[in-house]
Protein backbone atom coordinates (compact mmCIF):
# COMPACT_ATOMS: atom_id res chain seq x y z
CA UNK A 1 0.00 0.00 0.00
CA UNK A 2 1.60 3.13 -1.17
CA UNK A 3 1.26 6.09 1.41
CA UNK A 4 0.68 9.70 0.23
CA UNK A 5 2.96 12.21 1.73
CA UNK A 6 3.84 16.14 1.83
CA UNK A 7 5.91 18.65 2.93
CA UNK A 8 5.14 22.26 3.24
CA UNK A 9 6.34 25.31 4.52
CA UNK A 10 4.13 27.42 7.44
CA UNK A 11 1.28 29.27 5.78
CA UNK A 12 0.51 26.99 3.04
CA UNK A 13 -2.45 24.88 2.90
CA UNK A 14 -2.06 21.26 3.44
CA UNK A 15 -4.02 18.94 0.95
CA UNK A 16 -7.42 17.03 1.81
CA UNK A 17 -5.82 13.54 0.63
CA UNK A 18 -2.49 13.68 2.10
CA UNK A 19 -0.76 13.38 5.29
CA UNK A 20 0.77 16.80 5.71
CA UNK A 21 3.89 17.91 7.82
CA UNK A 22 4.23 21.35 7.98
CA UNK A 23 7.82 23.17 8.42
CA UNK A 24 7.13 25.69 11.40
CA UNK A 25 9.62 26.99 13.86
CA UNK A 26 8.94 27.04 17.50
CA UNK A 27 5.08 24.89 16.61
CA UNK A 28 5.64 21.19 16.39
CA UNK A 29 2.20 20.48 15.68
CA UNK A 30 2.81 19.78 12.20
CA UNK A 31 4.83 16.89 12.58
CA UNK A 32 8.00 18.87 12.42
CA UNK A 33 9.77 19.78 16.08
CA UNK A 34 12.55 22.23 14.94
CA UNK A 35 14.62 25.83 15.43
CA UNK A 36 15.67 26.25 12.08
CA UNK A 37 13.20 27.70 9.13
CA UNK A 38 12.30 26.01 5.74
CA UNK A 39 14.13 28.99 3.83
CA UNK A 40 17.08 28.62 5.98
CA UNK A 41 17.54 32.37 6.57
CA UNK A 42 18.97 32.73 9.36
CA UNK A 43 22.11 31.06 7.65
CA UNK A 44 21.61 33.42 5.19
CA UNK A 45 21.27 33.65 1.10
CA UNK A 46 20.98 29.66 0.36
CA UNK A 47 20.36 29.00 -2.93
CA UNK A 48 17.02 27.60 -4.39
CA UNK A 49 18.84 24.53 -5.65
CA UNK A 50 20.17 23.68 -2.07
CA UNK A 51 16.83 24.61 0.16
CA UNK A 52 15.69 21.53 -2.13
CA UNK A 53 18.13 19.15 -1.17
CA UNK A 54 17.46 20.12 2.43
CA UNK A 55 13.58 19.98 2.11
CA UNK A 56 14.31 16.68 0.34
CA UNK A 57 16.29 14.90 3.55
CA UNK A 58 13.82 16.52 5.94
CA UNK A 59 10.97 15.14 4.11
CA UNK A 60 12.41 12.05 3.78
CA UNK A 61 13.25 11.81 7.43
CA UNK A 62 9.84 12.52 8.49
CA UNK A 63 8.63 10.52 6.37
CA UNK A 64 10.59 7.41 7.26
CA UNK A 65 10.04 7.96 10.89
CA UNK A 66 5.80 8.39 10.29
CA UNK A 67 6.06 5.24 8.35
CA UNK A 68 5.56 2.29 10.01
CA UNK A 69 7.29 -0.93 8.43
CA UNK A 70 5.07 -3.92 8.61
CA UNK A 71 6.68 -7.37 10.23
CA UNK A 72 5.85 -9.29 7.24
CA UNK A 73 7.00 -6.46 4.47
CA UNK A 74 9.73 -4.55 5.82
CA UNK A 75 10.10 -2.68 2.15
CA UNK A 76 7.61 0.41 2.28
CA UNK A 77 6.14 2.49 -0.76
CA UNK A 78 6.11 6.14 0.22
CA UNK A 79 5.08 9.25 -2.33
CA UNK A 80 6.26 12.00 -1.47
CA UNK A 81 4.89 16.04 -2.58
CA UNK A 82 7.72 17.93 -1.96
CA UNK A 83 6.71 22.26 -1.78
CA UNK A 84 10.11 24.14 -3.42
CA UNK A 85 11.00 27.14 -4.66
CA UNK A 86 12.06 25.84 -7.95
CA UNK A 87 10.04 22.78 -9.05
CA UNK A 88 11.64 22.54 -12.66
CA UNK A 89 15.41 22.54 -11.05
CA UNK A 90 14.01 20.48 -8.08
CA UNK A 91 12.53 17.92 -10.60
CA UNK A 92 16.04 17.41 -12.48
CA UNK A 93 16.99 15.66 -9.30
CA UNK A 94 14.00 13.48 -8.53
CA UNK A 95 15.22 10.34 -10.23
CA UNK A 96 18.55 10.74 -8.09
CA UNK A 97 16.68 11.53 -5.02
CA UNK A 98 14.62 8.31 -5.31
CA UNK A 99 17.48 6.19 -6.19
CA UNK A 100 19.59 7.36 -2.76
CA UNK A 101 16.46 7.18 -0.49
CA UNK A 102 15.44 3.81 -1.78
CA UNK A 103 19.36 2.60 -1.06
CA UNK A 104 19.58 4.23 1.78
CA UNK A 105 16.25 3.01 3.51
CA UNK A 106 15.41 0.20 1.22
CA UNK A 107 12.07 1.17 0.29
CA UNK A 108 10.33 2.65 -2.72
CA UNK A 109 10.15 6.83 -3.28
CA UNK A 110 8.22 8.60 -5.64
CA UNK A 111 9.08 12.16 -5.56
CA UNK A 112 7.38 14.73 -7.02
CA UNK A 113 8.28 18.70 -6.63
CA UNK A 114 5.21 21.21 -6.41
CA UNK A 115 6.06 25.61 -5.99
CA UNK A 116 6.03 26.60 -2.98
CA UNK A 117 3.58 29.54 -2.44
CA UNK A 118 4.92 31.23 0.80
CA UNK A 119 7.29 34.18 0.48
CA UNK A 120 10.92 33.70 1.40
CA UNK A 121 11.91 35.85 4.50
CA UNK A 122 13.64 38.86 4.05
CA UNK A 123 17.34 38.33 4.91
CA UNK A 124 19.00 39.87 7.90
CA UNK A 125 22.72 41.05 7.98
CA UNK A 126 24.66 38.13 7.42
CA UNK A 127 28.38 37.61 7.60
CA UNK A 128 29.99 34.79 5.52
CA UNK A 129 32.73 32.66 7.13
CA UNK A 130 35.27 31.87 5.46
CA UNK A 131 36.42 27.56 5.22
CA UNK A 132 37.74 24.73 3.78
CA UNK A 133 34.92 22.73 4.48
CA UNK A 134 31.84 21.43 6.08
CA UNK A 135 32.67 18.84 8.27
CA UNK A 136 29.80 16.89 10.15
CA UNK A 137 29.69 16.89 13.47
CA UNK A 138 27.44 14.06 15.05
CA UNK A 139 28.54 13.67 18.58
CA UNK A 140 30.04 10.33 17.84
CA UNK A 141 33.39 8.94 17.66
CA UNK A 142 34.80 9.31 14.02
CA UNK A 143 33.24 12.85 13.53
CA UNK A 144 34.96 13.41 16.58
CA UNK A 145 38.31 12.18 15.53
CA UNK A 146 38.06 13.78 12.38
CA UNK A 147 37.23 17.45 13.77
CA UNK A 148 41.06 16.20 15.39
CA UNK A 149 42.52 15.70 12.24
CA UNK A 150 41.93 18.54 10.80
CA UNK A 151 42.59 22.99 11.82
CA UNK A 152 39.02 23.83 13.36
CA UNK A 153 39.85 27.13 12.57
CA UNK A 154 39.57 25.83 8.55
CA UNK A 155 36.31 24.48 9.00
CA UNK A 156 32.39 24.79 10.10
CA UNK A 157 30.64 22.05 11.47
CA UNK A 158 27.66 20.78 11.72
CA UNK A 159 25.34 18.98 13.94
CA UNK A 160 22.17 17.73 13.66
CA UNK A 161 20.12 16.31 17.04
CA UNK A 162 16.47 14.86 17.69
CA UNK A 163 17.18 13.33 21.22
CA UNK A 164 18.80 15.51 24.12
CA UNK A 165 21.18 12.69 24.81
CA UNK A 166 22.28 13.63 21.11
CA UNK A 167 23.55 17.07 21.19
CA UNK A 168 24.56 16.40 25.04
CA UNK A 169 26.85 14.27 23.54
CA UNK A 170 27.75 17.02 20.69
CA UNK A 171 28.44 19.06 23.68
CA UNK A 172 30.37 17.58 25.92
CA UNK A 173 32.95 16.30 22.75
CA UNK A 174 33.47 19.54 21.11
CA UNK A 175 34.61 20.68 24.19
CA UNK A 176 37.45 18.68 24.13
CA UNK A 177 38.37 19.42 20.61
CA UNK A 178 41.92 21.49 21.05
CA UNK A 179 41.12 25.64 19.24
CA UNK A 180 37.29 24.49 18.96
CA UNK A 181 35.62 28.01 17.94
CA UNK A 182 31.29 27.78 18.84
CA UNK A 183 31.03 30.41 16.28
CA UNK A 184 32.01 27.92 13.60
CA UNK A 185 29.88 25.52 14.74
CA UNK A 186 25.76 25.05 13.59
CA UNK A 187 23.67 23.18 15.56
CA UNK A 188 20.33 22.14 14.17
CA UNK A 189 17.01 20.87 16.20
CA UNK A 190 14.95 18.85 13.99
CA UNK A 191 12.89 15.90 15.31
CA UNK A 192 9.90 13.81 13.72
CA UNK A 193 6.98 15.04 16.47
CA UNK A 194 2.79 13.73 16.12
CA UNK A 195 2.02 12.00 13.90
CA UNK A 196 5.21 11.20 12.24
CA UNK A 197 7.39 9.77 15.33
CA UNK A 198 6.10 5.80 15.02
CA UNK A 199 8.71 3.86 13.67
CA UNK A 200 11.92 3.69 15.64
CA UNK A 201 14.13 3.39 12.69
CA UNK A 202 16.06 6.71 11.63
CA UNK A 203 17.91 5.06 8.20
CA UNK A 204 17.47 8.31 6.25
CA UNK A 205 18.93 10.49 9.14
CA UNK A 206 22.09 10.58 7.29
CA UNK A 207 20.45 12.17 4.19
CA UNK A 208 19.09 14.77 5.98
CA UNK A 209 22.38 15.70 7.50
CA UNK A 210 23.90 15.87 3.89
CA UNK A 211 21.32 18.02 2.61
CA UNK A 212 21.57 20.24 5.56
CA UNK A 213 25.34 20.40 5.60
CA UNK A 214 24.94 21.12 1.54
CA UNK A 215 22.89 24.53 2.39
CA UNK A 216 24.96 25.34 4.85
CA UNK A 217 28.29 25.01 2.51
CA UNK A 218 26.17 26.77 0.08
CA UNK A 219 25.82 29.55 2.33
CA UNK A 220 29.04 29.86 3.07
CA UNK A 221 30.18 29.65 -0.61
CA UNK A 222 32.16 26.22 0.35
CA UNK A 223 32.96 23.75 -2.02
CA UNK A 224 33.14 20.60 0.37
CA UNK A 225 31.31 18.99 2.91
CA UNK A 226 32.93 16.15 4.80
CA UNK A 227 31.38 13.46 6.24
CA UNK A 228 33.63 11.68 8.21
CA UNK A 229 33.05 7.93 8.92
CA UNK A 230 35.22 4.84 9.40
CA UNK A 231 35.07 2.48 6.09
CA UNK A 232 34.29 -0.65 8.01
CA UNK A 233 30.94 0.59 8.87
CA UNK A 234 30.46 2.40 5.94
CA UNK A 235 30.85 -1.11 4.06
CA UNK A 236 28.68 -2.58 6.85
CA UNK A 237 29.04 -6.13 6.22
CA UNK A 238 25.79 -7.49 7.34
CA UNK A 239 25.94 -9.84 10.56
CA UNK A 240 23.92 -12.32 9.97
CA UNK A 241 21.92 -13.65 6.77
CA UNK A 242 18.40 -12.27 7.88
CA UNK A 243 20.49 -8.83 8.63
CA UNK A 244 21.00 -7.88 5.06
CA UNK A 245 19.58 -5.69 2.52
CA UNK A 246 17.04 -3.20 4.36
CA UNK A 247 17.98 -4.28 7.73
CA UNK A 248 21.82 -3.12 7.41
CA UNK A 249 21.90 0.64 7.86
CA UNK A 250 23.94 2.50 4.41
CA UNK A 251 24.05 5.54 5.79
CA UNK A 252 27.86 6.41 4.78
CA UNK A 253 27.89 3.35 2.25
CA UNK A 254 29.92 4.21 -1.10
CA UNK A 255 26.52 3.87 -3.25
CA UNK A 256 25.19 6.11 -1.29
CA UNK A 257 28.17 8.79 -1.60
CA UNK A 258 27.59 8.12 -6.00
CA UNK A 259 23.65 8.56 -5.32
CA UNK A 260 24.10 11.72 -3.04
CA UNK A 261 26.73 13.01 -5.67
CA UNK A 262 24.22 12.50 -9.11
CA UNK A 263 21.74 14.65 -6.99
CA UNK A 264 24.12 17.06 -6.57
CA UNK A 265 25.32 17.33 -9.82
CA UNK A 266 21.57 17.48 -11.02
CA UNK A 267 20.52 20.22 -8.86
CA UNK A 268 23.60 22.05 -10.75
CA UNK A 269 25.34 22.78 -7.31
CA UNK A 270 29.24 23.10 -7.03
CA UNK A 271 29.58 21.08 -4.17
CA UNK A 272 30.89 17.43 -3.28
CA UNK A 273 30.55 14.80 -0.46
CA UNK A 274 34.13 13.87 1.10
CA UNK A 275 34.88 10.84 3.20
CA UNK A 276 38.66 10.50 3.06
CA UNK A 277 38.44 7.90 5.62
CA UNK A 278 36.77 5.39 3.49
CA UNK A 279 39.55 2.87 3.19
CA UNK A 280 40.45 3.42 7.41
CA UNK A 281 38.74 0.99 9.89
CA UNK A 282 37.38 2.57 12.89
CA UNK A 283 40.57 1.85 14.90
CA UNK A 284 43.01 2.66 12.11
CA UNK A 285 41.13 6.51 12.22
CA UNK A 286 41.36 6.06 15.96
CA UNK A 287 45.07 5.79 15.55
CA UNK A 288 45.54 8.84 13.17
CA UNK A 289 43.71 11.00 15.92
CA UNK A 290 45.91 9.42 18.64
CA UNK A 291 48.81 10.23 16.82
CA UNK A 292 48.22 13.69 15.69
CA UNK A 293 46.45 15.10 19.23
CA UNK A 294 48.11 12.80 21.61
CA UNK A 295 46.76 9.95 24.44
CA UNK A 296 45.61 12.45 26.59
CA UNK A 297 43.36 13.97 24.02
CA UNK A 298 41.61 11.59 22.54
CA UNK A 299 40.88 9.36 25.67
CA UNK A 300 39.08 11.73 27.06
CA UNK A 301 36.99 12.83 23.97
CA UNK A 302 36.45 9.07 23.50
CA UNK A 303 34.81 8.89 26.52
CA UNK A 304 32.35 11.67 25.81
CA UNK A 305 31.09 10.65 22.48
CA UNK A 306 27.98 8.74 21.75
CA UNK A 307 28.18 5.21 19.65
CA UNK A 308 25.29 3.02 20.80
CA UNK A 309 22.54 2.62 18.19
CA UNK A 310 20.07 1.58 20.95
CA UNK A 311 20.76 4.36 23.53
CA UNK A 312 16.72 4.87 23.80
CA UNK A 313 16.35 1.23 24.62
CA UNK A 314 19.17 1.16 27.10
CA UNK A 315 17.57 0.39 30.85
CA UNK A 316 15.86 3.88 32.66
CA UNK A 317 18.23 3.69 35.76
CA UNK A 318 21.06 3.07 33.64
CA UNK A 319 21.84 6.93 32.68
CA UNK A 320 20.42 8.71 30.31
CA UNK A 321 22.61 8.67 26.78
CA UNK A 322 25.20 6.20 27.72
CA UNK A 323 26.72 3.52 25.82
CA UNK A 324 25.30 0.22 26.19
CA UNK A 325 28.17 -1.23 25.42
CA UNK A 326 27.09 -4.62 23.51
CA UNK A 327 25.20 -3.60 20.76
CA UNK A 328 27.02 -3.69 17.51
CA UNK A 329 28.39 -0.29 17.16
CA UNK A 330 29.35 -0.38 20.67
CA UNK A 331 31.24 -3.52 20.22
CA UNK A 332 32.76 -1.60 17.17
CA UNK A 333 33.72 1.34 18.86
CA UNK A 334 35.05 -0.71 22.10
CA UNK A 335 37.44 -2.79 19.18
CA UNK A 336 38.62 0.26 17.94
CA UNK A 337 40.19 1.24 21.21
CA UNK A 338 41.64 -1.78 21.78
CA UNK A 339 43.39 -2.02 18.28
CA UNK A 340 44.48 1.94 18.44
CA UNK A 341 45.60 0.90 22.07
CA UNK A 342 43.75 3.91 23.26
CA UNK A 343 42.89 3.51 27.51
CA UNK A 344 38.65 3.61 26.85
CA UNK A 345 37.30 5.29 29.57
CA UNK A 346 34.08 5.17 28.66
CA UNK A 347 30.75 4.43 31.15
CA UNK A 348 29.42 1.20 29.19
CA UNK A 349 26.02 0.18 31.07
CA UNK A 350 27.28 -3.10 30.68
CA UNK A 351 30.35 -2.91 32.59
CA UNK A 352 27.80 -2.07 35.85
CA UNK A 353 27.66 -5.21 37.85
CA UNK A 354 23.98 -4.45 38.61
CA UNK A 355 22.99 -3.99 34.71
CA UNK A 356 25.39 -6.05 33.12
CA UNK A 357 23.04 -9.08 32.97
CA UNK A 358 20.24 -7.54 31.76
CA UNK A 359 21.38 -5.58 29.19
CA UNK A 360 23.46 -8.65 27.94
CA UNK A 361 19.85 -10.24 27.17
CA UNK A 362 18.88 -6.89 25.68
CA UNK A 363 21.47 -6.85 23.49
CA UNK A 364 21.68 -11.01 22.85
CA UNK A 365 20.67 -10.59 19.00
CA UNK A 366 23.90 -8.38 18.18
CA UNK A 367 26.01 -10.40 20.28
CA UNK A 368 24.85 -14.13 18.82
CA UNK A 369 25.12 -12.37 15.36
CA UNK A 370 28.65 -10.87 16.04
CA UNK A 371 29.30 -14.39 16.95
CA UNK A 372 28.23 -16.08 14.08
CA UNK A 373 30.26 -13.54 11.64
CA UNK A 374 33.05 -14.45 12.97
CA UNK A 375 32.61 -17.73 12.32
CA UNK A 376 32.70 -17.01 8.25
CA UNK A 377 35.73 -15.37 7.08
CA UNK A 378 35.45 -12.17 4.63
CA UNK A 379 35.84 -13.01 0.91
CA UNK A 380 34.65 -11.52 -2.24
CA UNK A 381 31.58 -13.26 -3.19
CA UNK A 382 30.09 -12.21 0.47
CA UNK A 383 31.77 -8.57 -0.53
CA UNK A 384 29.52 -8.48 -3.51
CA UNK A 385 26.58 -10.04 -2.27
CA UNK A 386 26.11 -9.27 1.06
CA UNK A 387 27.70 -5.77 0.98
CA UNK A 388 26.81 -4.54 -2.31
CA UNK A 389 26.09 -2.66 -4.70
CA UNK A 390 28.94 -0.88 -5.32
CA UNK A 391 30.14 1.99 -7.61
CA UNK A 392 31.18 1.27 -11.62
CA UNK A 393 35.11 0.66 -11.21
CA UNK A 394 35.37 0.12 -7.08
CA UNK A 395 38.32 -1.87 -5.76
CA UNK A 396 36.70 -4.86 -4.24
CA UNK A 397 40.29 -6.41 -3.27
CA UNK A 398 40.99 -3.14 -1.15
CA UNK A 399 37.16 -3.65 0.78
CA UNK A 400 38.10 -7.13 1.22
CA UNK A 401 41.17 -6.11 2.75
CA UNK A 402 39.05 -3.42 4.97
CA UNK A 403 36.54 -5.87 5.91
CA UNK A 404 38.78 -8.07 7.16
CA UNK A 405 41.00 -5.66 9.19
CA UNK A 406 37.53 -4.36 10.65
CA UNK A 407 36.98 -7.50 11.31
CA UNK A 408 40.27 -8.42 13.22
CA UNK A 409 39.43 -5.44 15.53
CA UNK A 410 35.56 -6.91 16.30
CA UNK A 411 36.99 -10.26 17.79
CA UNK A 412 39.38 -8.25 19.76
CA UNK A 413 36.31 -8.03 22.88
CA UNK A 414 35.35 -10.59 24.86
CA UNK A 415 31.29 -11.03 24.28
CA UNK A 416 29.26 -12.65 27.31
Amino acid sequence: MTVPIELISDGDSPSNYRRTAIWQVGDSSGGIDTDLDPWLAKWGNVSDAAITFARVGVAAFVADRGTTRNKLRQRREIDLIIKVPDPDLASQGADAASRLLGFVTGDEWSLTFQADPTERPTLSAHTTKTADQVALLSGGLDSFCGALLNDPSTQLFLSHSDAPAIKHSQNLSTAEIPGFDTDRHFQVRLKASEPFHKEPSRRSRSILFAGLAVALADAHNISTVEVPENGFTSLNPPLAANRGGVLTTRSTHPTMFQYAGQLIEDLELPIRLNNPYEWDTKGELLLKARDARGEHVISRGLATTLSCAKTNLVLKNSGSGRNCGLDYACLVRRGAAVAADVEDTSNYACHEQHLAAQIADLRRADIQAVKSSLLEPPSLIGLASKCGPFPDGYDYNRALDLWIRGQHELASIPLP
